[in-house]
């Protein structure tokens, strides 16, 4: 008996089990902690793309502050319980009403911006290119923060049935550029020599004269695009084009669809010769030629030039007076009888008819190379009253003139995904004779359109002498320089800048 019990004390058989049974409860409560740290990561990723989204929807709007907190609402992962207008939790934001946010996401409900957010902010360290302004309340960046709780799945066994989870992004107005191709087709018919005194005369301009055309008016807009818009890949040498910018007119002249028009030089230099329809200017066809300058970068020397390289540029030629002084001292003469003009003219003499400028318009962007895949642009300007008539159109393009031009527009937005701006010059709410679908104005607001808003609001522009006429914008912006600089904002894109920078 006394050997059994010696035996019994010092077996060691099955005390495994005990620590088997302790290691067991160490690793299920590991993986269970995991498991709600993982799924806690998840959503905070989550939660963070949504507030980076919210947060650069809304930049995207500034200077306007009322639409960037708008639109940092409507691009929340916020749930319809928590968006803020309505006692049903709607608000309208791009593509009509909206009863979530955006970014709302069915695995992370609950999702509430935090109290005092969205909130645009000034940001110094950017104030020397996107500047604040206090007295009007304009501000260059904008703060979103997010917050959701989200619950535990093994923590409850400890107590802990809840987690919250946070999440900010702070993003800058536009300023950083990217690629584009941009065509720009401005009104060059005998209208434009109408004289426009709502424009006010760049310091450029030569001081003998005394009131500026609306074509002088069309050419300084274009000029201030050019000014805003960034010519090649930063710190690359040779140049890598960045944003190309090419140009068409219309009345067309002679030459060959596909390349600068035969007569084009007289388009960017003096107006030596005088293009009229005895010379160059050529009546409306499926053949006639639009292009004045391809796409080109050398508009600038650099993304931070503030002047354009006038006298070597074609381009910058066309839309400038800079060079007038040196080149247009023989006292040339124009269509109405003043001197010294210089770059784009307005001989007219064939009517009014662009759908087959936009149509060309497309034809300047590389189907092929690096540049086939950058977003193509198209801006145009006139007062939108198609109507060629007689010996100025070829039969077949005679009718329904502006129905073509919407008709144009909107095909290169469907199969080409091209955005196409209209910028309506002393439009009336009437014209488009004989076109039993639009009248000028209504002709421009459906040509402005982008892939999936046809027409787009957005990218439609009347000036003030358009406004008074009847024909209205959603856009506040309505002289032309004006005009020409907002849209030169939509070539740039925001960025998420450090949370708190100064």
């Amino acid at each position: 008996m006394h050997a059994l019990f010696r035996r019994l004390h010092h077996e060691q058989e099955g005390q495994v089990i005990y620590l088997v049974a302790v290691a067991l409860i160490v690793l299920l409560g590991m993986a269970a902690l995991s498991i709600d740290i993982g799924f806690a990561l998840h959503a905070q990723r989550e939660l963070q793309a949504s507030t980076d989204a919210a947060a650069t929807a809304g930049a995207n709007q500034l200077p306007n502050n009322t639409a960037a907190v708008n639109y940092a609402w409507c691009f929340s992962g916020v749930g319809t319980s928590n968006l803020p207008a309505g006692d049903k939790g709607t608000m309208t934001c791009p593509g009509g009403t909206q009863t979530a946010g955006s970014n709302f996401s069915a695995d992370l409900q609950g999702v509430q911006m935090v109290s005092g957010y969205p909130l645009v902010t000034c940001v110094n360290t950017l104030a020397d290119v996107l500047p604040c302004s206090s007295p009007n309340n304009t501000y260059n960046a904008i703060q979103v923060k997010e917050t959701v709780q989200i619950p535990t799945f093994f923590g409850k066994a400890l107590g802990i049935k809840t987690l919250t989870l946070y999440a900010q992004a702070e993003a800058a107005e536009r300023s950083a550029a990217v690629p584009y191709n941009i065509a720009i087709v401005l009104d060059t018919t005998r209208s434009m020599e109408d004289t426009d005194p709502n424009c006010p005369a760049p310091s450029n301009w030569p001081n003998s004269k005394a009131t500026y055309t609306k074509e002088d008016c069309a050419k300084a807009g274009a000029a201030t695009l050019l000014q805003e818009l960034s010519p090649c890949v930063p710190n690359q040498t040779p140049c890598v084009p960045l944003q190309e910018v090419g140009i068409l007119v219309f009345p067309g002249l002679t030459g060959t669809v596909g390349s600068p028009a035969t007569n084009s030089s007289a388009e960017s230099d003096c107006w030596s010769p005088a293009l009229s329809t005895s010379n160059a200017i050529v009546p409306y066809t499926s053949s006639t030629d639009y292009e004045v300058v391809g796409l080109a970068s050398d508009y600038k020397g650099s993304d931070s030039s503030t002047s354009l390289n006038t006298g070597s540029s074609s381009l910058a030629d066309a839309v400038s007076w800079t060079n007038q002084a040196s080149n247009c001292t023989s006292g040339v003469s124009a269509a109405n009888g003043s001197t010294l003009e210089y770059g784009l003219q307005d001989p007219g003499g064939e009517g009014t008819y662009y759908a087959g400028a936009i149509t060309q318009a497309q034809g300047l962007f590389p189907t092929s190379g690096t540049r086939a895949n950058v977003q193509n642009a198209i801006i145009l300007l006139s007062d939108g009253d198609a109507t060629a008539s007689g010996s100025e159109i070829s039969k077949t393009l005679a009718s329904n003139e502006c129905t073509q031009a919407v008709n144009a527009a909107h095909t290169l937005v469907n199969t080409y995904g091209t955005w196409v701006y209209a910028i309506a010059y002393d439009a009336q709410s009437g014209g488009c004779s004989g076109d039993s679908g639009y009248n000028a104005c209504s002709s421009l607001q459906n040509i402005a359109s982008s892939p999936g808003h046809i027409p787009d609001p957005t990218k439609f522009y009347s000036d003030s002498a358009s406004e008074k006429n009847g024909c209205t914008s959603q856009n506040s912006v309505s002289d032309l320089s004006g005009i020409f600089g907002k849209i030169g904002m939509d070539f740039l894109t925001t960025r998420l800048v450090p949370w708190g920078t100064q």
